[in-house]
């Protein structure tokens, strides 16, 4: 269904305008992925915004490691690599930065593990400030 021909945007529209009508549904789709951790896209979150469709959390699982793991296809050492998403994987739990090093006894390398993992939970895209 395209926005223009949608119900309530017409009415937001007509009465308060154009741009008002675009700004509500644009907070009512950042509601939608932030009620659904992000796990949709942006797009997504405003096709249902502009069809007035609040979809099933059930219907989307949680894509947010997956997303650690295509970074990570940039690090060669293997087990940084465990160590990075088992300790996102923990720190995602606690809702707050958990080092897990398993089997890193090189400093150097517990150096990396903390560096990307901070980097990649800064970025996060499920971040809230």
């Amino acid at each position: 269904m395209s926005l223009t021909i949608n119900p309530v945007y017409k009415e937001l529209n007509e009465t308060l305008g154009p741009y008002y009508a675009v700004m509500e549904i644009a907070q009512t789709a950042r509601e939608i992925a932030s009620e659904l951790d992000n796990r949709i896209t942006v797009s997504s979150a405003l096709d249902f915004a502009a069809r007035g469709i609040v979809p099933d959390p059930k219907d989307y699982p949680d894509h947010r490691l997956d997303r650690v793991k295509d970074y990570l296809t940039y690090v060669d050492d293997r087990d940084v690599k465990d160590a990075v998403i088992d300790s996102y994987e923990e720190s995602l739990k606690k809702f707050h930065l958990v080092f897990i090093y398993n089997n890193i006894d090189d400093e150097y390398r517990r150096s990396r593990v903390r560096i990307i993992l901070r980097i990649l939970w800064d970025n996060r895209p499920h971040k809230k400030d």
